[in-house]
Formats: structure tokens, C-alpha cells, sequence
């Protein structure tokens, strides 16, 4: 099962950095121009340089956004901005976030290197598609800079709370990085170097496979960077750090661990008429219709809360199309999905929520083809509950499919069962911030 090893991370210097969350950045994936922007401005040392490097005119194979990450990394190192930890440790890692109903909540964790498995291994499971570009990026980026500079963010199981239960001592002290990212969430980390935590960490994650929760690209990425080095170190013996990639190892029984829903809008529907699909969904699902107000706070509010409501017993979306009128689409029976996917796919992947909204609905009812779906020609994803109801109002887009969150044995089942949900299915938060560790990818050094 999970092989992992403590590393010695890079990790910002405190005497050369003065305020340590200017430095810090969520995922690339999640930057828009907008904060790539922001994040330049806040400080030269911010990590964004080194994971979304912008881009220019002139650019060229010997200078671009990767090569010019390779010489900002080089130099951070060069000049003690970026310190490496003189012993192999284990980084615990919290984050402290509000909950709507204003109830706070830690997920806890922590970060170590893992040694990277094929899928077929079984060890390591996916459980989301992915894309050839953002692939093609970030190997481009590993090349150039030799470091995982984002964790990938993974799942275990442990009903008995083991690692919580052996960590609680290490974090009565104070911890040794803490940061308060633009979203008001709070990160701790706390460096562990004591060999008998390290080693039954080692023993926990022996014994189980690994859920790939956030970081699908990242991970398939790490696969293809060591098959890279490999085929140039035909003499190469499984130990050396390029066949390892840090990642984030979170339990899935922590209370803190929770699973937001990803909300659905379409445009670029042509000769789309609300009527006749409505008509179309009632011989799948029973449509129930709501009054609101979309403008107003609290109505959006009990908007979802019934849909949680509905959802707890039953396979409902929510379908918003502008005016006074929320439809709540209730499937009447799980067998109808069966004629939409071939008679091997698991009961687990056909019936989740967003499997009936992309094969039933856009697939099947709105012609929209997968192809078309995976290049979002018709679609654009949202995590917030109440953007749907503005931009469709405002005529920016024609349809709002709103969800529930996938249940995390659901995405537990997928995965054991091989398969790979629809995009955007899972939307953990919050994400894992970048810049708190980086793995250098030494040349030489082996694992321990």
C-alpha cells in the first residue's frame, strides 16, 4: 500500500520574508488573472512567480514563464529567502475555516512525500478526469524547477483517529508557521521530527490505499515527470526523490473533513425553449416548482436548505432559468440511469447527482456532447450558491443547475470501483495553500 518517507521541504526564511502570508498563494488552478495580478504586486517573492508565472509576447523556448520560474527559484535559494530543513520531517498541517451558519471547523492533516504508483497498483486512486493541457503545463514547470511546489491533496481512511491521537501532543506548542489566507481560513503547520511519530505514520499509511481528493493533473503529472527521469537513469533503483511527490495526507473520517457541491451554468444553448424541456425532464424526474425572489439573501438561503433537505433520501438538482421560479428535479427511480451508461458501469458512478445531471440532462436532453462538456463550450462551473441566481437573471447565461455536495462515500466507492467521476464533482475546502513546503527534487539524494 502507500509507501511515505519524511523529506527535508524548502520553506520561506522568516528573517529574509517580513510578513509570511504575502508570500503565500492558493493552487494555481484556482488563480485568475485578476489575483495572478494581485499577487505579483504583494511581493517579489511571492510563490506565484514560481507555480503561474506570467506570460509575454517575446516569449521563447529559453525564456518563458517555466524558465523564468527556474531562475527565481535558483536565486531565492542562492540569496536564503528559500531554506532547506536540515533533517527529514513530517509537516502537520491545519486549517481553521468558518462554516456559513458560523460554526468553526479544523481539518487536520499532514504533508510527507509518497512514493508515486501507477493506478493499475490500486495503491493510489483517482477519482476524477483530467486534461491533456494542464498536464502538458505543469510537466513542462517540474522539468524546468526539479520541486513539487503544491502538495496533491489525498484521503486515507482511519475510523480510530490514530495520527490525531499521536500529533495532539506536538501541537500544545505554538505552531511554527501560521498565515491567514484571503478567505479568512487560518493554516498551521507544525515540523515534526521525531522518528517515532515518522515511523507510525510510516506504519498507518502501509496498510491502506490512497484517495486522490484535489490534485488529479498533479498527480499524473508526478507519474509522467518520474517516467521522464527514469528512461534518462536507466540505472536508477526506486529510491531516488524523482519516484516520490509530496503530497497532503488527510483522514476521511475527520470532522473537519467536508465536501462542498460545484454548481452547474449553461449558455450558447441554441433554439433552447424553457417549456419543452421542462416537458422532456418530467418523463425522468418529478418537477416541483418554488417561488423566490432571486435577489434576496434569505430565499436563497431556504433554497438550499431545501435542496440539502430533499437530497438526503433522493437524487434531486435544482434547475434555475431567470423570473420567480426555482425547480427542484426529483429522480423518480434509480434504474433510469441504467439506459445511459453500459450495463458494467457501477451502481456508484450512474447514480451520483452530477453523473444525472451530465449524462441524462446535457448529454442526452441538451445534445450537449461529452467532448463539448470537457471543453466547456456550453458550460462554466461556480462554487457559490448564490452567483447562479444573479448571472442568469442578468441574462449572462440561460440555465443554473444548482447541487448538493458528492458524499464522501460516494467518491470513496467510485474510486474502489476504478472508475472516474464527471469534472468538478468534489470541491474540497478549503484548498491547500502553496509556499508553506516545497519538495526539492534533489539530483542524487535518495529517499530514507
Amino acid at each position: 500500500m502507500a509507501k511515505i518517507v519524511p523529506f527535508r521541504a524548502l520553506r520561506y526564511n522568516p528573517a529574509k520574508i517580513g510578513n509570511p502570508e504575502r508570500v503565500m498563494a492558493p493552487p494555481y488552478d484556482v488563480i485568475s488573472p485578476t489575483l495572478q495580478e494581485e499577487l505579483y504586486r504583494r511581493d517579489p517573492h511571492n510563490v506565484v512567480r514560481l507555480i503561474l508565472g506570467k506570460t509575454g509576447e517575446g516569449d521563447s523556448e529559453t525564456d518563458n514563464r517555466y524558465t523564468r520560474a527556474a531562475a527565481d527559484f535558483r536565486k531565492w535559494q542562492e540569496e536564503g529567502v528559500l531554506v532547506r530543513d536540515s533533517e527529514p520531517s513530517l509537516y502537520l498541517y491545519d486549517q481553521e475555516y468558518p462554516l456559513e451558519d458560523g460554526e468553526t471547523v479544523v481539518r487536520k492533516g499532514f504533508m510527507a512525500l509518497t512514493r508515486i504508483e501507477d493506478f493499475s497498483s490500486g495503491v493510489v486512486k483517482p477519482h476524477e478526469k483530467t486534461l491533456a493541457g494542464p498536464k502538458t503545463d505543469r510537466l513542462h514547470l517540474t522539468k524546468a524547477c526539479s520541486a513539487n511546489f503544491s502538495p496533491i491533496f489525498s484521503l486515507y481512511s482511519d475510523p480510530c483517529c490514530v495520527l490525531e491521537s499521536l500529533t495532539r501532543k506536538e501541537k500544545e506548542r505554538g505552531p511554527d508557521l501560521e498565515v491567514t489566507d484571503d478567505d479568512g481560513v487560518k493554516h498551521r503547520l507544525w515540523r515534526v521530527t521525531d522518528s517515532g511519530i515518522q515511523q507510525k505514520a510510516q506504519d498507518l499509511l502501509d496498510s491502506k490505499p490512497l484517495f486522490i481528493a484535489d490534485g488529479h493533473h498533479r498527480y499524473e503529472t508526478a507519474i509522467n515527470y518520474r517516467n521522464h527521469m527514469r528512461e534518462n537513469h536507466p540505472g536508477y533503483t526506486g529510491k531516488e526523490l524523482f519516484n516520490y511527490v509530496l503530497m497532503y495526507f488527510a483522514n476521511m473520517e475527520d470532522q473537519g473533513m467536508l465536501i462542498f457541491p460545484t454548481h452547474r451554468l449553461l449558455f450558447n444553448l441554441t433554439d433552447f425553449s424553457l417549456p419543452p424541456f421542462l416537458n422532456a425532464l418530467e418523463e425522468f424526474f418529478e418537477v416541483e416548482t418554488w417561488t423566490i425572489d432571486p435577489r434576496d439573501p434569505e430565499a436563497r438561503r431556504e433554497a438550499r436548505r431545501i435542496l440539502q433537505e430533499k437530497g438526503e433520501g433522493r437524487h434531486v438538482l435544482s434547475l434555475f432559468a431567470g423570473g420567480e421560479t426555482l425547480y427542484f428535479l426529483i429522480l423518480r427511480d434509480e434504474s433510469i440511469m441504467d439506459r445511459f451508461f453500459d450495463e458494467k458501469a457501477p451502481k456508484a458512478l450512474r447514480t451520483l447527482d452530477v453523473s444525472i445531471l451530465h449524462r441524462l440532462i446535457l448529454e442526452n436532453l441538451l445534445n450537449i456532447t461529452p467532448e463539448a462538456q470537457e471543453q466547456q463550450t456550453n458550460l462554466k462551473y461556480v462554487k457559490n450558491f448564490d452567483d447562479p441566481f444573479e448571472l442568469v437573471q442578468d441574462g449572462e447565461f440561460q440555465l443554473a443547475f444548482l447541487m448538493n455536495a458528492t458524499r464522501m462515500s460516494e467518491v470513496r466507492d467510485v474510486a474502489n470501483a476504478g472508475e472516474k467521476m464527471p469534472q468538478k464533482s468534489t470541491y474540497f475546502y478549503p484548498k491547500l495553500l502553496t509556499g508553506l513546503v516545497i519538495n526539492k527534487i534533489a539530483e542524487g539524494e535518495k529517499a530514507e
